[in-house]
């Protein structure tokens, strides 16, 4: 069970509610599944939630040992799209300016695909290096990421982690205001808080002492 429970969830950099198995149309996450974005201007920090995401992904387990587990995404098909329209920064003259600095009325969303992932059950801490792509205003660069393996006190998975972003790798200007008093700093961070599904939409529960589920 666990075996079948980390090559369902370990690619992850996006929230769960995903499935393994011949591709289907995109699969709405959980709300429990969390994503956000925080970054600063020479003014003030600012914090941009997801309140919509889906995905689905196809994972091809190879041979590994008992404490790692590797495998590969086997559909083209984007493993995570996040809508700009449901980024909320809790200022609507701030969403504005996010919408207009990406682009996205030609690019209404952020799409990761997963090309692999390499779990490391050893230590205290389990951890899953992922490696994909992400595309932001229709530029796509590679990502490769290191989350943390943890789980609630009903003993669910969750998979949790950071990533760092400069906006100006994807072709996007850091938006300014107000003849420049106003600058949003270029590097921005993805936050995620995993809860993956199995491709049979019942819930799995881990089998060994994992780490305390922690609240970024």
């Amino acid at each position: 069970m666990l075996a079948t429970v980390l090559a369902t969830a370990l690619w992850v950099t996006a929230p769960g509610g995903f499935r393994v198995g011949v591709a289907s149309p995109n699969v709405p996450a959980p709300p429990d599944a969390r994503l956000w974005i925080t970054g600063s201007s020479n003014i003030r920090r600012f914090t941009c939630r997801a309140g919509g995401m889906s995905g689905h992904v196809a994972l091809r387990a190879d041979d590994a040992t008992r404490a790692l587990l590797t495998g590969s995404n086997v559909t083209e098909a984007p493993s995570l799209t996040v809508p700009i329209a449901q980024l909320d920064c809790g200022i609507g003259r701030m969403n504005r300016h996010l919408r207009e600095a990406v682009r996205a009325s030609d690019h209404p969303s952020v799409d990761f695909r997963l090309d692999r992932y390499e779990a490391n059950l050893a230590g205290d801490t389990p951890t899953v290096r992922i490696v994909g792509r992400v595309a932001i205003a229709g530029v796509a660069r590679p990502v490769v990421l290191d989350a943390r393996l943890a789980a609630d006190s009903l003993g669910v998975l969750h998979v949790q982690g950071v990533y760092v972003v400069r906006m100006t790798d994807f072709g996007v200007t850091p938006p300014r205001r107000f003849g420049g008093l106003l600058k949003v700093h270029d590097r921005i961070a993805v936050h995620f808080d995993v809860t993956p599904a199995p491709d049979d939409e019942v819930a799995d529960f881990v089998s060994r002492p994992w780490p305390p589920l922690s609240h970024p």
